[in-house]
């Protein structure tokens, strides 16, 4: 009986075990990491971040050019623009970043001369924006100046973004906001979303829609839209936005999100990744119901 207990006990023991091992070989499917080899072409060790012109990454992503997260900074040690470097991408469901790296050759940084500087006119907070035009998920034609008394709030992405950390994660954060102002009646009819392609010749109003239908956006206050690159391009200057086309139909880019008082004033710019949905829906709150107080 002493033995029969003894075997049941271990058996048990090892069926914990093995669910054990079962769950924790689950929790690392969410990590993949993937091998990386390219240019170093930026480096911004206060924002945390390496833009590297990088090769192919088999059975992830074709060859671009990227800004990516770094978490330790003695990565930046000994690493100079022009540098070769290889290393490791660490990609989770919610973010990707360098997990190691190496420089395994020594380059020169490009100088650029005084004339090859370009200065842009950057849209500042209080100005009114021009009235820009786009075509929206349904192929109908939409102006900023349509939306003048809501707050509206927009942000740029591009539907074939594989990195869990941009366009995928501005959408994300979309969809918390509008939830979140969803659920206050007193802000019905005060607001609403638009997310800007800057790809349009993929991007039609068909493949808007179906992505718009993949978040289970309401499109009642939440718009989908482009427009010729000469119009993206416009608006993305103003903001500061850079985008680079690159092979495969990738896009390396940076992250403005924007909000809009009911005017159609630049009332807030929210730079790269960092922000949280519950930023933007204080200040469309915020300019909201400001105005129902000046009313």
């Amino acid at each position: 009986m002493r033995v029969k207990t003894i075997s049941m006990v271990t058996a048990l023991l090892l069926l914990l075990s093995s669910c054990g091992s079962r769950e924790e070989k689950n929790k690392s499917t969410d990590l993949v990491t993937f091998p990386l080899r390219g240019e170093v072409v930026g480096l911004d060790p206060v924002k945390m971040r390496m833009t590297i012109a990088h090769e192919e990454i088999p059975n992830y992503m074709k060859a671009m050019t990227m800004p990516f997260k770094i978490k330790d900074s003695t990565l930046f040690i000994g690493v100079a623009v022009g540098d070769t470097v290889e290393g490791t991408l660490a990609v989770s469901r919610t973010e990707s970043w360098i997990a190691s790296l190496a420089v395994v050759g020594k380059g020169e940084a490009e100088h650029l001369s005084a004339e090859e500087v370009l200065f842009r006119k950057l849209y500042k907070e209080g100005e009114v924006l021009p009235d820009f035009a786009f075509t929206n998920h349904e192929g109908k034609q939409i102006r900023l100046s349509d939306f003048r008394g809501k707050v509206l709030a927009f942000t740029f992405i591009y539907t074939r973004c594989p990195l869990p950390d941009f366009c995928i994660r501005m959408s994300d954060h979309f969809v918390k906001i509008q939830k979140s102002l969803k659920s206050d009646p007193s802000l019905n009819g005060r607001w609403h979303l638009l997310t800007i392609s800057f790809d349009p010749d993929y991007d039609t109003p068909a493949v808007l829609k179906k992505y718009g239908q993949n978040y289970g956006a309401d499109f009642g206050t939440w718009d989908f839209a482009t427009n010729d690159l000469k119009t993206i391009i416009s608006l993305a200057d103003g903001l500061d936005l850079t985008m680079q086309d690159d092979e495969g139909g990738l896009i390396a880019h940076n992250l403005r999100t924007a909000v809009l008082d009911q005017q159609g004033r630049l009332a807030k710019i929210f730079i790269g990744n960092e922000w949280k949905p519950g930023d933007v829906v204080s200040k469309i709150k915020e300019l909201a119901h400001a105005s129902l107080v000046h009313n």
